[in-house]
């Protein structure tokens, strides 16, 4: 289960509005307003359930996260799907390569859990040895054969990479990859 804070980021400083959650077994997204959250406060779709107190119906929130992502029978659908690193269509990883972003409303989504924090250390350490090497961002990208936005998402914590994608990035830096589990005392 992957968990999402759903955050109007039309107003400055706002709280988030609710949370989104994926079970990926079944495919489906819920969401659940945050106590205190009004009609006003959460995406248009959600208002009228909201202002009743009642629950979101899943097939409104896989709407909105429709609204989000390229289907999966968009005919240059294998493209966006390399574009993102990816070689199955996964509807979670392409809603936050875009951060959750819609032109439809100003709502983005930061993810909250154990994903979260290891894409923040895989990002942080990219960044890292990037650094080491003396490469910017798109000579990185260049010699990855990714685009500089990935790199960049990747580097923020905002994208879950494939580790085919690690791997291209491992190879663009000239170093090896090597993951590691140790112990953390915030597990």
């Amino acid at each position: 289960m992957r968990r999402f804070e759903v955050i109007q980021g039309e107003r400055v400083g706002s709280s988030p509005c609710g949370e989104l959650t994926y079970d990926a077994g079944s495919g489906q997204f819920e969401f659940a307003a945050a106590d205190g959250a009004g009609a006003c406060d959460v995406p248009a779709m959600f208002a009228p359930f909201v202002a009743q107190g009642t629950h979101v119906p899943g097939h409104w929130v896989n709407a909105w996260v429709q609204e989000r992502i390229a289907p999966p029978s968009r005919q240059n659908i294998g493209q966006i799907l390399r574009e993102h690193g990816l070689d199955a269509y996964d509807p979670c990883a392409l809603l936050m390569a875009h951060g959750g972003r819609s032109t439809q409303d100003g709502f983005y989504l930061r993810e909250i859990g154990p994903e979260a924090r290891y894409a923040d250390g895989v990002g942080k350490a990219l960044a890292q040895a990037r650094a080491r090497v003396g490469l910017s961002q798109s000579e990185l990208a260049r010699r990855s054969g990714l685009k500089q936005a990935e790199v960049s998402k990747i580097e923020r914590g905002q994208a879950n990479p494939t580790l085919k994608t690690l791997g291209r990035l491992a190879d663009g830096l000239n170093t090896r990859l090597e993951i590691t589990f140790a112990s953390d005392s915030k597990a």
